[in-house]
């Protein structure tokens, strides 16, 4: 019976590792990079009950009130786009078919609702 050369497990266990690596680390860039399934959000959105502007940009950034927001995109699915914020604190747009978009705010525990500003 022959032995295993401890040094072809370690190569063997390195290769996996990068290879798992690279794998993970492109899987992650491209939730990360802006794309067409996004359109639905990018724009001017507007609660004038509670005087909040929101603007998502084509970078997937959040300005409130003309703030940006420090939160870097999560996950994206079909439906909804999830945020953290630099608290640790989630903010989860939805949008659906309506020209409405909700977005959940953690940290408030409450939901907000917007409508889309159309350019005058």
């Amino acid at each position: 019976m022959k032995k295993n050369n401890p040094w072809r497990i370690v190569v063997g266990l390195s290769v996996i590792a990068s290879i798992s690596s690279a794998l993970f680390k492109s899987n992650r860039n491209a939730a990360k990079s802006p794309s067409t399934t996004y359109t639905p959000y990018i724009g001017t959105w507007k609660n004038d009950a509670q005087s909040l502007k929101v603007e998502i940009t084509d970078n997937l950034e959040i300005l409130l009130n003309n703030k940006k927001l420090k939160a870097t995109l999560e996950e994206a699915k079909p439906n909804e786009l999830v945020f953290r914020d630099h608290f640790g604190y989630y903010l989860i747009l939805k949008k659906d078919t309506s020209p409405t978009l909700t977005i959940y705010d953690e940290a408030e525990e409450q939901e907000f609702y917007f409508k889309r500003e159309i350019d005058k």
